[in-house]
């Protein structure tokens, strides 16, 4: 049953939800911080959310009068509410370290002109959401790149912007040439769109040219992220050896402290993150040293549950009894191989075209090695719900090769444009290693641990393996599959992939 509220108490709180008498509702019109302060009230008060937000309103913490009159909140108006905000978060999240209130505060922030390279060292903080600018859909200008502040006052400084622009400036001149080879290999069929054939050939030629952008290419990022995480961001950012990450982190801070300034407050440079990470690249340096070369593309399956079926079943079964895990595991171990698939089986097979598997799949992990080039990466890495942890961009691994470069007639260039990055970043990386990576093509290949639970791998696998998806991250997805089948054909069984090859994604 709904609350009852007078005339007036609707009125005055009517511009802030989205509903009066039911038990779900949206908050609107409010700050971010009063919004986390409304939130935590539910951990301290025993009155609902809308009576603590009336209390509010009716205290002249919000000043509703000219909100009745308009569809925005001035700034002056809630001064008072943003100050009795400033000294709850004061008290709760600094003075006793409630710092789940600051999960409620969400920022919306643009991040444009920012590198390839910082954009992968932003996107490591996994709780937020993020849409990068696409290298399918938007063909990148041959003139915008990073300007390294410590490459461009040194002596590789001509080195530096003369590799890059080599780089961008052959991306730009084969874009018109390799959507005509694609046209001329894959004419347009009868019934589709002039508009659709020819996005689909520049987003066929876009995949291909990727290779050739530079990780120092200035591209686009949204973020919507919240409080608690972007105060982690910003400390790691603040922390990072790379100075592009230390100046994407005081703009951010700058404009972010202006929605949410106490839960920031402290967001700074940490001694543990920076110190360790330093301390870190020398103790490898000294105990692994060298490399052994490996395949490209290569997925390796390195960790996985070898008692799969009998933990899924068990995980299953947990959730509709009351016995204690010992028990239901003991009870399973026991079962047939065919009773257990069965159980599988009833859990999975009502799934629609749009379902994803229920949660007891989260309870089983596996592990991947990968060696992609940084393309693919680039894609991967915003599959979030994962533990990743990569090595750095570097010459170590060679570079991918799209077959249609060498179709086309364009490998001897290609390979100059590689080999003249490659001696760029062998020359600069002798003093600079960290700045170093910024002259390499994405068509260098990185090295990348990936721990998944199976439930995120059905995600990953059905969306990356799809038609419509790049070739690299496309083969990756596939091989990922194969892994699981080779190891649990069962579980693999209900994994929707696609392993279909398409020289040409249609629109």
């Amino acid at each position: 049953m709904g609350e009852a509220f007078t005339q007036q108490e609707a009125a005055l709180l009517a511009p802030y939800i989205t509903n009066l008498d039911r038990p779900v509702y949206a908050l609107r019109n409010l700050p971010e911080e009063v919004v986390a302060v409304l939130f935590a009230y539910y951990s301290r008060s025993r009155e609902p959310l809308r009576r603590n937000l009336l209390k509010l309103i009716q205290e002249r913490d919000i000043d509703v009068d000219a909100r009745l009159k308009q569809s925005v909140l001035e700034e002056e108006e809630l001064r008072d509410a943003r100050e009795k905000a400033r000294q709850f978060h004061e008290k709760w999240v600094v003075g006793y370290g409630h710092a789940s209130v600051a999960e409620h505060a969400v920022v919306h922030l643009a991040i444009e002109d920012v590198s390839i390279l910082a954009t992968k060292i932003i996107e490591d903080m996994r709780l937020a959401a993020y849409t990068e600018k696409s290298t399918r859909y938007v063909v990148f200008d041959d003139d915008k790149f990073y300007p390294v502040p410590r490459l461009l006052g040194s002596p590789y400084a001509r080195l530096y912007t003369e590799t890059i622009q080599l780089l961008l400036q052959t991306y730009a001149a084969l874009t018109a040439p390799v959507i005509e080879q694609i046209k001329a290999e894959h004419p347009r069929r009868a019934g589709q769109g002039e508009r659709a054939y020819d996005a689909a050939c520049r987003a066929k030629a876009c995949d291909i040219l990727r290779y050739l952008l530079p990780a120092s290419t200035l591209t686009n990022l949204g973020m919507t992220i919240n409080g608690r995480a972007l105060e982690h961001l910003l400390t790691k950012l603040f922390s990072h050896p790379l100075e592009e990450a230390r100046e994407v982190a005081a703009l951010l801070k700058q404009e972010a402290v202006k929605i949410i300034p106490t839960l920031l407050k402290y967001a700074d440079y940490n001694v543990y993150m920076a110190e360790t990470e330093q301390a870190l690249r020398q103790v490898g340096r000294e105990i692994i040293g060298g490399r052994v070369p490996q395949e490209s593309g290569a997925v390796t399956l390195v960790r996985y549950p070898h008692d799969a079926e009998a933990q899924l079943t068990a995980c299953i079964l947990y959730g509709y009894t009351q016995a204690p895990w010992a028990e239901v595991l003991e009870r399973v171990d026991r079962l047939s191989a065919a009773q257990r698939e069965g159980v599988i089986d009833e859990y999975l097979k009502r799934r629609g075209p749009h379902d994803q598997p229920l949660r007891a799949l989260e309870h089983l992990y596996y592990t991947f090695e990968m060696l992609v080039d940084y393309g693919a990466f680039r894609d991967i890495q915003r599959h979030r719900m994962a533990t990743q942890t990569r090595q750095d961009l570097s010459t170590e691994n060679g570079f991918s090769t799209p077959p249609e470069i060498v179709t086309y007639g364009l490998q001897t260039r290609f390979e100059e444009c590689m080999a003249k990055a490659a001696e760029a970043y062998r020359l600069i990386s002798q003093e600079f290693p960290l700045e170093a990576p910024y002259v390499l093509p994405l068509a260098y290949r990185i090295r990348v641990l990936v721990t998944w639970n199976l439930r995120e791998l059905h995600h990953f696998i059905q969306l990356r393996s799809a038609r419509q998806g790049h070739f690299s991250y496309r083969a990756v997805a596939q091989n990922v599959y194969q892994e699981i089948a080779r190891v649990h054909p069962l579980l693999a069984r209900y994994i929707r992939v696609d392993l279909a090859d398409y020289p040409f994604a249609r629109a």
